[in-house]
């Protein structure tokens, strides 16, 4: 058994001839997979206006998923909070914790998790596009939940969300400085998106540990790290697969939001576009089960992180499944045993 934990972020992905219903189905399956393989964590990234993902009700599929799985957490990864009124997220996932005790994380992103059009009628008004005021709408939430004194002029100070009772744990992400900035002076556990984002994640979880106030929630900086991974029986499978997710972050950075493709279509689209895949897979750690395994503990290593949260993009979901069986059997989060027990009852 690794000391270094081991989590999934799911974007709930749909793939090319896949209906919606199937998609969540396969998402929700997946969860169930990584409770049976010991993952810590099942985390629901939320996005919006796009034909790739369907996981823009994020608090309900989290419902669901709490409640198809026994042990894992689950949780946000995460809710876009600007999106969002305080009060009516503080009201959300206190209904979650009530629901699924000690079992629910409150993951807080400032991105809109989608374009700026989507953000506009999320928010409602321009002039909540152009105000970044993400660690005060924190303190709302904190507040509207009894755990965070209102100013003595607020205009909310009477205003109390329920059910009432504790929030879950709340974890800060981001992509860049800043997010590693606010966690530390928040004394919050930090999450960083290494599998997007174009800052070195040596840098974003040094910031972090610097500007690090121990608070009432935790004594020492604790930081997850966002991984794109794909692991295969062998290392030609694995590099196969991971077509799909090529052509998917070549498809963001070129505004194509269409489902998963195939990694027949992937390569062939890929070759149109005269990009070559190693290049949209330069931060993924690709192979077989030991072969990711090996690559996630050295990328902890050099960062410091305590914890990998690993996404996942393969056009056919059964070898999603696989691919975090075989990195948990690899890393000894389940024996051979189980893990073989596990497949041959579908699981895979």
């Amino acid at each position: 058994m690794t000391d270094l934990k081991l989590s999934v972020l799911d974007l709930f992905p749909v793939s090319e001839g896949m209906t919606p219903g199937e998609a969540l189905e396969n998402s929700l399956k997946l969860a169930e997979a990584a409770d049976c393989y010991q993952y810590s964590r099942y985390w629901v990234a939320e996005h919006h206006n796009t034909e790739t993902f369907v996981s823009s009700a994020t608090e309900i599929l989290l419902g669901l998923a709490a409640q198809r799985t026994q042990r894992i957490r689950i949780g946000s990864g995460g809710i876009m909070l600007p999106n969002h009124s305080p009060l009516k997220v503080a009201e959300n996932f206190l209904t979650l914790e009530a629901l699924f005790p000690g079992r629910i994380d409150l993951g807080l992103g400032r991105a809109p998790g989608t374009d700026g059009r989507t953000a506009l009628a999320l928010r409602r008004a321009p002039d909540a596009l152009a105000t970044d005021d993400f660690g005060a709408q924190i303190a709302m939430l904190q507040a509207f939940a009894g755990e965070a004194e209102w100013p003595g002029t607020s205009l909310f100070s009477t205003v109390q969300a329920h059910p009432q009772g504790p929030l879950p744990p709340l974890y800060i992400l981001g992509s860049s400085l800043f997010g590693a900035q606010l966690a530390g002076r928040l004394g919050r556990p930090y999450a960083f998106a290494y599998h997007f984002s174009g800052f070195d994640p040596r840098e974003a979880l040094d910031t972090y540990r610097r500007h690090f106030r121990p608070s009432q929630h935790l004594a020492e900086p604790y930081a997850i790290l966002g991984v794109n991974a794909v692991a295969a029986p062998t290392t030609a499978e694995a590099h196969e697969l991971s077509l799909t997710g090529a052509a998917l972050a070549l498809g963001i950075a070129a505004g194509r939001r269409g489902p998963l493709m195939s990694p027949t279509d992937a390569r062939e689209w890929l070759k149109q576009m005269e990009v070559a895949p190693q290049q949209m897979l330069k931060k993924a750690v690709i192979g077989s089960g030991e072969e990711v395994w090996a690559g996630l503990q050295g990328l902890a290593a050099s960062t410091g992180a305590q914890e990998l949260m690993i996404t996942t993009h393969t056009h056919d979901p059964l070898a999603r499944r696989r691919s975090y069986r075989l990195i948990a059997q690899a890393a000894g989060l389940m024996d051979a045993p189980a893990a073989e027990s596990t497949a041959a009852a579908g699981g895979v």
